[in-house]
């Protein structure tokens, strides 16, 4: 699914560093469903820079946004321009009930999906009553970056789209596209079978991406 895009098109939004604010946004999430969920809570990154950046380099923590209850993520280059899928554990111990073997298995076979996929390594679940994702540096507790999961949208039968404003995601929009059906009896839905919409892994449109990238540039300059 991860491709990479011409990342001139934040060209003019100034310089940005590799690991400070604005380097990388936040652009799609899963909060769970009543239910069945299907698959492990779970956020996208895409990287705004013009170089690969390690995300191990990142903690994350929901909406309590303590870095040091936070889990740290594990360790890919990320490309320029590239999106990836970050799985919530459910803890930080060293014996964790999510497994890399399950739950990957598990997204791969309901979004058929190809592209790269970390754990957190803890840092806390996301609520359908809403939540918050925030990424921190591991090497100082800096904030990066955070997006919000409203519980007014929270919860449905699709991911939070954040890359064109916060929005459940669309079929057609940003590459969102159904999952395969998976079970829960907990929604009255036909034979107890669910799908999503989402695009875990797609990289947004240039335009888009350039709108993220002023965007945060701007988010950066207020919490000065």
């Amino acid at each position: 699914m991860s491709k990479a895009f011409a990342i001139a098109a934040i060209a003019g939004l100034g310089a940005i560093a590799q690991a400070g604010p604005a380097s990388i946004q936040i652009t799609e999430a899963f909060v769970g469903l009543s239910g069945e969920d299907g698959t492990q809570d779970w956020f996208e990154i895409t990287n705004l820079t013009n170089s690969a950046i390690d995300t191990g380099m990142f903690i994350y923590d929901d909406d309590s946004a303590d870095p040091l209850d936070g889990g740290q993520l594990d360790s890919f280059m990320l490309g320029a321009g590239e999106s990836m899928v970050f799985l919530i554990s459910d803890d930080n111990e060293a014996v964790d009930d999510i497994t890399y073997t399950s739950a990957i298995a598990e997204f791969q076979s309901i979004w058929n999906y190809s592209g790269l996929i970390g754990l957190t390594n803890g840092g806390g679940g996301l609520g359908q009553g809403g939540d918050f994702i925030n990424l921190f540096l591991a090497a100082d507790s800096s904030f990066v970056t955070g997006q919000e999961t409203p519980g007014a949208i929270s919860g449905g039968l699709a991911t939070i789209d954040s890359v064109n404003g916060t929005m459940l995601s669309v079929l057609g929009v940003n590459g969102a596209y159904e999952s395969n059906a998976f079970f829960n009896d907990n929604l009255g839905l036909p034979g107890d079978m669910a799908s999503l919409i989402g695009s875990p892994g797609s990289v947004p449109t240039p335009g888009a991406i350039a709108l993220l990238g002023f965007g945060g540039l701007i988010g950066a300059r207020r919490r000065r």
